[in-house]
């Protein structure tokens, strides 16, 4: 009988480096957020100012993209992972250009913030802040899922999901109608209107994060635990609740 010690269960330190890059990961998340935040209260406040510091952070938000990159290929080159630490990277891969969206996204709202004039609908602000706190929590789920390797965590996002898609079309809703009471609001209503549909947009990258996080951890696709439901316009669905 061999006296020889059992190897180690990782002896080239998986473990430790996927979990630096995912906490890379986390660290440009927590970036591309404060970007989201602050970009949608420089809109809403009319903060040009907060505004220019929003666009100034965009430098950095690609150097994160690039440097996370640059860091999970030299570990696939150098350590050569299999199974569920390459699908691991693979997923980091892709959730670093879904992070980069959601930060510009943020910016983009920095962009077509306006001086402060007139009054803002309070119903519309109020749906928009709802808005997003609940893409902020969604975003900070995803990526708690993704730094624990937790599939479940991130299967309940998708859920979420759909009422972020609510208060989409509530507020589509809200600008129309409000363009009939006061055209002259309409350059305000339609920024209103674009910041709701970035706000959809994050929830939507969000989901994706979770989906690398599920392929990652348990190797299924998207199809094998949540097939897709058909979609149909807007106007159906009104019309089959109305029934």
């Amino acid at each position: 009988m061999s006296d020889d010690p059992p190897p180690p269960e990782n002896p080239r330190g998986l473990d430790a480096e996927l979990g630096r890059l995912k906490g890379r990961a986390v660290e440009m998340g927590s970036w591309a957020l404060a970007m989201v935040h602050d970009g949608w209260q420089a809109f809403r406040t009319g903060d040009l100012d907060l505004a220019q510091a929003v666009l100034d952070r965009d430098t950095q938000l690609d150097r994160f993209d690039q440097d996370v990159e640059h860091e999970v290929i030299g570990f696939l080159v150098l350590r050569q992972p299999a199974a569920g630490d390459l699908r691991t990277a693979a997923a980091l891969l892709k959730t670093t250009t879904h992070l980069d969206r959601i930060g510009r996204l943020g910016f983009d709202m920095a962009r077509i913030a306006t001086p402060a004039e007139g009054h803002d609908v309070a119903e519309l602000v109020t749906l928009l802040e709802s808005m997003d706190q609940a893409v902020e929590s969604m975003v900070r789920q995803a990526l708690d899922a993704l730094n624990r390797g937790d599939a479940e965590l991130a299967k309940g996002l998708f859920a979420r999901d759909d009422e972020v898609d609510r208060m989409h079309r509530q507020a589509t809703r809200i600008v129309v109608r409000e363009l009939v009471h006061d055209p002259l609001l309409a350059q305000r209503l339609s920024g209103s209107l674009l910041v709701a549909r970035h706000f959809e947009r994050i929830a939507d990258n969000a989901c994706k994060i979770c989906e690398r996080t599920i392929y990652a951890t348990t190797g299924q696709r998207r199809a094998e635990y949540l097939p897709r439901h058909p979609y149909r316009p807007y106007v159906l669905e009104q019309r089959n609740r109305g029934q």
